[in-house]
């Protein structure tokens, strides 16, 4: 196996020795450490670096992205139908129906754009309030099992944050549910499940898988560059699982955390290159006084009936 490049930014690159600076720009809660851009040697370096994390740690091929997008499209089938079932069953009229059939939509690193070939997809289904949690985990998964491409079912309902962990067509899922307190339009889902006012008067199970899925947007609308930022953090989540501490199961970091910690450091150093960031990383987390919260923006206190 090829030698991996050496990640260090370049001399040149190095904060204080001069080299462009890029216009002034403010990310998160604070100025950046840097407005320094990445000089050729340290894009040429992140190239390098790029090239040998693909052979050790490859992104998903394009005909694996085309098989997930497939289960995907499969699963929204599948809730559609089983939702227009419950609504007619609750006799709401064909509009209601139209109107209150929601979606699925995807959270964690298939969201972010990070995903290798054994990932699972974090998926959230959003649903509207005649839609009860109990149905979702007795009939819907029922559903699930006896689909002729689901080789695993496994619904846990009494988990913190409820979900059906699945595989479908060698695809892991993990299956989460949401129930909207009123009902906006199908197209509209998406976007509204991202305003804060969704959250009055929803039960603290859907405000978790809600979570997700709310988190990860607002990290990619966070960091300076969002390719970067996915580069970046492909290096450092294989650092994490080549030294096993990459999962909140067995106490360490999972995949958002190490996402935020990576967007702090894009906010801190907007125009520096993969390579950079990585040095930086382990630099600035190095001295941290984990007492202070990692934060990409201002903690707004939420309004009342809100769960945040």
């Amino acid at each position: 196996m090829s030698q991996p490049p050496s990640l260090g930014a370049s001399p040149q690159g190095q904060a204080g020795q001069g080299g462009k600076t890029g216009p002034h720009v403010r990310y998160g809660v604070s100025d950046p450490i840097s407005l320094q851009e990445a000089e050729p040697n340290d894009l040429l370096l992140s190239e390098q670096m790029r090239e040998h994390l693909e052979t050790v740690f490859p992104t998903e091929t394009p005909e694996g992205m085309d098989r997930r997008q497939g289960v995907l499209q499969e699963l929204e089938r599948m809730f559609h139908d089983w939702m227009c079932k419950l609504c007619a069953e609750a006799n709401l009229s064909e509009e209601e129906i139209r109107k209150s059939t929601v979606k699925i939509t995807t959270l964690g690193s298939y969201r972010l754009g990070v995903v290798h070939p054994g990932s699972d997809i974090d998926t959230l289904c959003i649903a509207p309030p005649v839609i009860r949690r109990e149905d979702f985990f007795s009939t819907f998964a029922t559903q699930l099992e006896q689909h002729e491409d689901v080789a695993e079912c496994m619904p846990i309902p009494d988990a913190y944050t409820p979900i059906i962990k699945l595989k479908m067509r060698g695809v892991c899922i993990d299956l989460l549910f949401a129930r909207l307190a009123r009902a906006p339009d199908a197209e509209l889902a998406e976007e509204v499940v991202k305003e804060d006012e969704v959250l009055k008067n929803m039960d603290e199970k859907s405000v978790r898988c809600l979570n997700g899925f709310r988190v990860a947007d607002q990290i990619l609308k966070l960091v300076p560059d969002q390719e970067t930022f996915r580069r970046t953090l492909r290096f450092i989540k294989y650092w994490a699982r080549r030294r096993g501490i990459y999962s909140n199961i067995v106490g360490f970091f999972g995949g958002i955390t190490w996402s935020l910690l990576v967007a702090r450091i894009c906010q801190l150093y907007p125009y520096y290159a993969p390579n950079q960031l990585i040095n930086r990383f382990f630099r600035l987390y190095h001295q941290w006084n984990w007492t202070r919260p990692v934060t990409l923006c201002e903690i707004v206190d939420p309004a009342a009936g809100l769960y945040l």
